[in-house]
């Protein structure tokens, strides 16, 4: 791992030509960003409740009575939260671009109900068998999640060629989605009903968007190999939503705001070319 670190420092420092530890103008850097996450939570306010069903009162079922998008933030300093691409428009002044994404997807399977057979024992009585086993239903999710930023930093002039402090602004918009449908549950649940499924699918969508201040700064270890550490001196973050908890129902919109003070922390590795 050390020799591959070195050989692309080594790459990177042919590649800029110059040698030297301070960017210029043309230089592009890619950085690994490492940390808690960048995505803002939302996870309190995107909920989808359970909706009627096609039969009965009451829906058994695996999927819990509220959904909620799972929290990508939850990460620690060593896991990667995203990649960021810089672009030097001249030796000070920098344009970045990074963003991150998942997919979360569990299809649904309905359940298989078992079947038993009489079988006449040895002492002349009758038991009850397994011939196939119950398999159980598998709720249908979906949560997907898209979060992109942009933005633009100042490099500031220090002493130190190695110690690169910047700052700038930054706007981040983030985009997700949450589906979930429950399926036949089987003969056996709930008083003998035989189909327990949703009324329909139920949905969520949430749109984002946050304005924020960086600053941070780099330390070039070799040329073209840095490692940094940034932070949001303040940032405002807005996020709005829309719920259907049935095909056919009218969709419940909602919105929430916060306002964060020195959050947000990314310990950066980096390489110039």
């Amino acid at each position: 791992m050390l020799l591959g670190v070195w050989s692309l420092s080594l790459h990177a420092q042919d590649a800029a030509g110059s040698g030297g530890y301070a960017p210029s103008a043309g230089s592009v850097q890619a950085n690994l960003l490492l940390g808690k996450g960048f995505f803002y939570t939302a996870d309190g306010i995107l909920l989808i409740s359970r909706n009627a069903t096609t039969v009965g009162s009451s829906l058994t079922t695996n999927l819990p009575t509220y959904l909620t998008l799972s929290d990508p933030n939850g990460s620690s300093l060593v896991n990667m939260a995203g990649v960021e691409l810089k672009y030097f428009i001249s030796d000070r002044l920098s344009l970045s671009l990074s963003g991150a994404g998942y997919i979360n997807n569990t299809p649904w399977r309905e359940a298989v109900d078992g079947t038993t057979a009489e079988v006449t024992t040895p002492n002349g009585g009758t038991q009850s068998v397994t011939v196939i086993p119950k398999y159980v239903s598998i709720d249908a999710q979906l949560k997907t999640r898209v979060v992109a930023s942009v933005g633009g930093q100042y490099y500031f002039a220090v002493g130190n060629e190695r110690i690169h402090p910047y700052a700038g602004a930054l706007g981040t918009f983030q985009l997700a989605s949450l589906s979930a449908q429950s399926t036949y549950a089987g003969i056996d649940v709930s008083s003998l009903e035989a189909d327990k499924r949703d009324a329909g699918v139920r949905t969520g969508q949430l749109f984002g968007w946050a304005a924020a201040a960086v600053a941070g700064v780099e330390y070039s270890l070799l040329p073209g190999l840095t490692v940094g550490f940034e932070i949001k001196p303040i940032s405002y973050y807005y996020t709005g939503l829309l719920l259907v908890a049935q095909p056919g129902l009218e969709a419940m919109t909602g919105e929430n705001q916060d306002y964060v003070i020195f959050g947000q922390p990314l310990f950066k590795v980096g390489f110039r070319f």
